[in-house]
């Protein structure tokens, strides 16, 4: 009885829907600081080129006192000078590297992607979401792709993650345009602090409403990966409408894929011409529907042993029991949402995507296993 408890609770353990490996821990003072002085100097970092030169934050410039003692900005603890690190390790804080100024970590880049191709410059304005502090606004787009309804201006975070902070959006903007309401102290049960605002003004009263994203975060971000060691996300295949309709799927649902929808509604389930849910023929690929088991698909099995592919991730409608047939196809199946070597932020270039040619693998042909067999 004890054994079997146990073989419980680890089993339980490995599924277990959170936000973050852990609450952090580490030196106070790598991201705090008390009155902003020291040694006759300001502490505070804000602006741009900002980010960790070894164990210090260098760049930008002391605009004064920050909100809740910070010594920067979400993008200077975010960010690293050392063209290859991901995971920063300063008094044991282990701090995820979304942006390396220097070029794109090719190697152990972590499952968001990576920013350093949207810093270069509107040329690679496809390759990833422009945030501000990183990137200028887009220049071939004004409003989120797939954008619907809403009411939100055009310096909301619907439109761009380049604007800049407003009080009459709560002062998010940038990576908390996704990330709206982070909680570096506590486990609140949000996936990567992704979570929406309801309820707008954002109220940190109502933090809990329901409107926040379930999974379960792989320990080192996807530094290291593999069939076993990889994020967990939650799913769903059950049609729902896009924000701006009396649906609200991400309180509803919880998912990767419903969160996306905040700002790119058209392409989830919602046929905004004839009202009706997509259908194949698809126009659009589909999201929020379950991975087929059977014909072109049946060779791609994520829930077996060694079956799935950290190259196209896949949901569940369980993360905690994860099952055949219960796979779900999620807009990170085929997207980084940071940023990627590939245009439209894929994870592989569609452009070595080759019907016919058995010499071709992966990507598409993931799932799409026999598109590849030549004539």
């Amino acid at each position: 009885m004890q054994l079997t408890l146990l073989a419980f609770f680890i089993i339980f353990s490995l599924f277990l829907p959170e936000t973050s490996p852990a609450k952090l821990s580490g030196e106070c003072y790598k991201c705090h600081t008390m009155h902003d002085s020291q040694d006759g100097s300001k502490i505070a970092r804000d602006g741009t080129a900002i980010g960790w030169d070894g164990n210090n934050i260098t760049g930008g410039s002391n605009q004064g006192p920050m909100n809740f003692l910070l010594i920067t900005n979400c993008v200077g603890c975010h960010t690293s000078k050392t063209n290859d690190e991901t995971i920063h390790d300063p008094g044991g804080l282990n701090i995820p590297i979304v942006f390396n100024t220097g070029g794109y970590p090719t190697t152990n880049a972590l499952a968001g992607g990576n920013f350093f191709w949207t810093s270069q410059g509107s040329t690679y304005d496809a390759y990833g979401h422009n945030v501000y502090g990183i990137a200028a606004k887009d220049t071939m787009l004004t409003v989120a792709p797939g954008r619907q309804g809403g009411t939100c201006g055009s310096n909301s975070c619907h439109y761009s993650l380049a604007n800049a902070p407003l009080a009459q959006y709560d002062n998010k903007a940038g990576c908390q345009g996704c990330h709206v309401y982070t909680s570096h102290h506590k486990n609140k049960g949000w996936y990567r602090f992704l979570k929406g605002h309801s309820d707008p003004p954002f109220d940190p009263g109502t933090e809990n409403n329901g409107d926040y994203v379930i999974g379960k975060g792989d320990t080192d971000w996807e530094k290291t990966k593999g069939s076993e060691d990889h994020n967990w996300y939650k799913g769903t295949s059950v049609p729902y409408k896009s924000p701006g309709s009396s649906t609200h799927a991400l309180e509803t649902y919880k998912t990767i894929t419903s969160f996306c929808s905040g700002c790119h509604g058209i392409f989830h389930n919602q046929d905004t011409i004839s009202g009706t849910v997509y259908a194949s023929p698809w126009k659009r690929h589909p999201t929020d529907i379950l991975l087929p088991t059977t014909g072109e698909y049946s060779a791609y099995k994520p829930a077996d042993v060694g079956g799935y592919s950290v190259e196209a991730p896949v949901a569940w409608l369980d993360p905690l029991n994860p099952q055949a047939g219960q796979a779900v196809v999620m807009c990170l199946s085929c997207h980084r949402p940071h940023g990627s070597p590939y245009p439209d932020m894929l994870r592989w270039d569609y452009s070595t995507m080759i019907a016919g040619d058995d010499t071709k693998s992966g990507g598409c042909f993931t799932c799409h296993t026999i598109k590849n067999d030549a004539p």
